[in-house]
């Protein structure tokens, strides 16, 4: 299936229409800050640049879908599915997820200060040069970030 590039306004009238299947949209240099979607199908999604901030998502299908330097400051995303996702360059501090299958995601060069990250999944995420809630940068990849001390940045 191709992606459709999509306007965040087309996207917004769209849902409040009822729509709520948005599998392989792009959404580009929009602002979708403190807005509330349930039910929606992201699926394969590509976001790039988009401000996500205080975002509200709940049970929302997000797997698959790539985000590039987005803004996920204080967002909420709650009983979703974000299998295979991948963040890069995004920054998810303050970010609350809870009840969120998590199984094989991405987060490359993410910040996770202040993140209070729940989710669960059968394959552990995987993480690439990332500050961690507690704000250390842990460089290079690790399946579990927890397991770096909080003075050394090496496995303990």
């Amino acid at each position: 299936m191709d992606k459709e590039s999509i306007a965040v306004e087309e996207l917004l009238r769209r849902y409040v229409a009822g729509d709520r299947d948005f599998q392989n949209i792009i959404l580009e240099y929009a602002d979708l800050s403190g807005v509330e979607l349930q039910n929606i199908d992201l699926s394969d999604a590509q976001f790039n640049y988009v401000n996500l901030s205080r975002l509200n998502l709940h049970r929302c299908e997000l797997g698959s879908a790539q985000f590039w330097y987005c803004n996920f400051t204080e967002a909420k995303i709650t009983s979703s599915h974000l299998e295979y996702a991948r963040f890069f360059d995004c920054d998810l501090r303050g970010f609350n997820s809870s009840k969120c299958n998590v199984s094989s995601a991405n987060f490359i060069r993410v910040n996770f200060q202040g993140a209070k990250f729940g989710g669960f999944g059968e394959e552990p995420c995987n993480y690439w040069d990332i500050i961690r809630q507690d704000g250390v940068f842990i460089p290079g990849f690790t399946c579990n970030p927890s397991l770096y001390s909080h003075n050394t940045n090496r496995e303990v």
